[in-house]
């Protein structure tokens, strides 16, 4: 594991001259990508696929830009139609007029995705997509609605996931199947909150995502989520902390994995220590971060999906902590504002991408540069 300079989180000049590809900045963008969504969403034509029976599946194929984008939703949608992440170069078999295909990609170039769009025009499906106007995806959409994505070309990859998260949110509100258009603009608020908390010139003792790449440096984090929504937030930070912070980490869901996680950190301080570096260098300790806390979120009617303050989800938080500080292992808190579901996801997940970028640049990595198996389509 890359040596921590901690020293390098003080110092903003120092952050931004060793973030060549510009990461800070185009996260801290994440909040306009939003609100440029809802603005084009005429040009997108969203509102053709409104007014008609909610299909009765639907089918999620992105890119690698968008992670984890099919689960978060599938944890809004599912209630009403199943949401499946399709990563076959072919469609089901049962796939007809009946059902919808959402594709979203930054670059518009991977064939599968063209071929998936193409079998799903020929079959009569719903389709939407978002991707450059002008790509093979793209024109592939050729009658459907399609928001042009295409100034994310000069955007890192890395930051481009609500640029795509936003017409995908759009069109499952438009197909009857989760009401997110109203929610977006304090989705936006919410990024533009964290870009401001978490910008390079706030303090490496009080910025959370500072402090949480700091606490996480010399550990393996264990990230928990509570209920559907955080679990989403949790897989997405996990991610982040592998793809851009170079660094081991694992995700769960609360209550579920509970056990799991109880027995890993009840015996991560034995001689059987799975995390032990038996060699030269210091045993390298599992690190507990839960995501939300124990505060009521939402209003009581807010029953449209698992929320962060799930009852059985918090219990199981609470006694993790519980174990986690009998054994001697840290515990941190991603805290989320008291707002619907998808507005604390937001605010989760944007945490979690500023505190993998710190954790990158205070290694010594470059966390935008491209890493083994990105290659171009």
């Amino acid at each position: 594991m890359s040596s921590f300079q901690h020293e390098l989180l003080d110092d903003p000049q120092a952050l931004i001259q060793a973030d060549r590809g510009g990461l800070l900045r185009a996260l801290a963008g994440a909040g306009a990508q939003v609100r440029r969504g809802i603005e084009t969403a005429g040009e997108f034509g969203v509102e053709r696929l409104r007014g008609s029976e909610p299909p009765r599946a639907v089918l999620i194929a992105p890119d690698a830009a968008a992670p984890y984008l099919s689960s978060l939703l599938a944890a809004l949608a599912s209630a009403d139609a199943p949401v499946l992440d399709w990563r076959d170069p072919v469609l089901p078999r049962w796939a007809g007029p009946a059902d919808a295909l959402v594709v979203v990609s930054a670059d518009g170039r991977h064939p599968r995705l063209a071929e998936l769009v193409a079998q799903a025009d020929r079959r009569g499906m719903v389709v939407a997509v978002a991707a450059p106007v002008r790509s093979p995806v793209g024109a592939a959409a050729g009658r459907h609605p399609v928001a042009d994505v295409s100034y994310l070309a000069s955007v890192p990859p890395r930051a481009a996931w609500w640029a795509l998260a936003t017409p995908a949110l759009q069109a499952l509100d438009a197909l009857g199947l989760a009401p997110t258009a109203h929610l977006m603009a304090a989705v936006a608020d919410s990024l533009d909150g964290v870009a401001e908390t978490d910008r390079p010139d706030s303090s490496a003792y009080t910025g959370p995502a500072k402090l949480l790449a700091a606490e996480l440096a010399e550990s393996v984090p264990v990230i928990a989520g509570i209920g559907r929504g955080a679990t989403v937030a949790a897989r997405r930070f996990a991610g982040a902390v592998q793809l851009i912070g170079g660094s081991t980490a694992m995700a769960a869901a609360l209550p579920d994995d509970v056990a799991r996680i109880g027995s890993l950190l009840e015996f991560a301080t034995t001689d059987a220590d799975f995390f032990a570096d038996r060699v030269s260098e210091p045993r390298v300790r599992p690190r507990l971060v839960l995501i939300g806390d124990d505060d009521r979120y939402g209003e009581p009617q807010d029953t449209q999906w698992d929320s962060l303050g799930d009852d059985a989800g918090r219990r199981a938080g609470s006694a993790l902590a519980g174990l986690a500080a009998s054994r001697g292992i840290g515990s941190s808190r991603i805290l989320v504002p008291d707002a619907p579901p998808l507005v604390r996801f937001a605010a989760a997940s944007a945490t979690g991408d500023f505190a993998a970028t710190y954790l990158a640049l205070a290694r010594g990595i470059d966390p935008s540069a491209p890493r083994l198996g990105e290659l171009p389509h």
